[in-house]
Formats: C-alpha cells, structure tokens, sequence
C-alpha cells in the first residue's frame, strides 16, 4: 500500500511540475503577421520542429510566451505575451502550413494553401492576440523577468512606429529566431 501512494505522490509532483513548466515548442525562426485588427495575429513557427508535433489540440485560451533567442538578427532577447485561440471547425489551432513563397518563406500571406503535404515547409501556425506586458503576472513567476515587448499606438518625429512587436520591419527584417514558444496548459 506504501508503494502505491509513494507512486501515486511521485506521479501527480511529477505531473505538476511539467503542468507548470509549460508545452515548449522550439523553431529555427519565426514570423508574427498582423490579422486585421489589434489583438489579433498570427504566429508563425518554422524549421527544426519535430513532426510528430501534434496540430489542432487547442481546446481553450491558453497562455503562451514565445522567447527570442539573444542571437536573432531581429529582436534578440526580446519575449511576446500571447493567449492562443481556440481551434474551431473551420480553424485549427495549430495547423501544419504551407504558405505562399514555398521554401523561400517570404510571407506574402497569411493563408495555409490546401497540399497533400501541410508537413512539408516543417511550419506549424497559430492564431494568437498579443498581451500587454502588464500581463505577466498571469505567467509562471520565473517568466515575469523577461524583456517583454508589446504593441505600441502612434508614430515617433521620424514617422517610426512606436510598436515593438516582432514583425513590424520590413521584409526581409520581419524574420526572427531562433524562438522557444511555451504554452501554459
């Protein structure tokens, strides 16, 4: 009887803690594409991502945090706070993808084109609205400190936005990574 609590208390500490840690999903880069209207955008994670990475789970909003890695061209060491929307009938969260430019990835597009071969530019996609910086304190306490970067309203003197956001340069500047994207479930 001893051995089975034992189990069953290792079990639920173990569980708890990969709970708590978050899904991590890492890729060789990224793109953020503006969907139309603040806060929606749409997340694009491409290359190294193993493809028994499963597609269309998202069941509820999570939390995510997707990290730049210091070494990316564009935004190095810069972090986004996202809720993920839930997938739908017509709308899986995420979705294998297959964008126009084809292995140039120059993302002309936010459509994912109907292939037999969705797994094909090893790019997964998620539908997500970024989250003011003042969010963090929704996130596990050792993500709080990181160097959040968040939409901004308006223009400086020089008719530069104001919004940090990951992709706002332009091509080819809107690529970055590599990244780390963690979903708290």
């Amino acid at each position: 009887m001893k051995k089975l609590i034992l189990t069953a208390v290792l079990l639920f500490s173990f569980l708890g803690k990969s709970f708590a840690d978050g899904h991590v999903i890492k890729a060789e880069k990224s793109m953020l594409y503006f969907a139309g209207l603040y806060p929606s955008y749409i997340l694009y994670l491409q290359g190294g991502i193993p493809e028994d990475t499963k597609d269309n789970w998202v069941d509820k909003d999570y939390w995510a945090v997707l990290e730049i890695d210091e070494s990316s061209k564009n935004h190095g060491g810069e972090a986004v706070i996202f809720k993920l929307k839930k997938s739908s009938s017509y709308s899986p969260q995420p979705e294998w993808c297959v964008t126009q430019g084809g292995e140039k990835w120059d993302g002309k597009g936010p459509a994912c084109l109907k292939t037999d071969e969705p797994k094909s530019m090893n790019q997964l996609r998620f539908k997500v609205k970024v989250q003011y910086k003042d969010t963090k304190d929704n996130l596990p306490e050792k993500y709080q400190s990181l160097n959040f970067v968040q939409y901004e309203v308006g223009y400086d003197d020089n008719g530069v936005s104001l919004s940090k956001l990951p992709g706002r340069l332009p091509p080819p500047n809107h690529e970055f990574g590599p990244v780390k994207l963690t979903i708290f479930k």
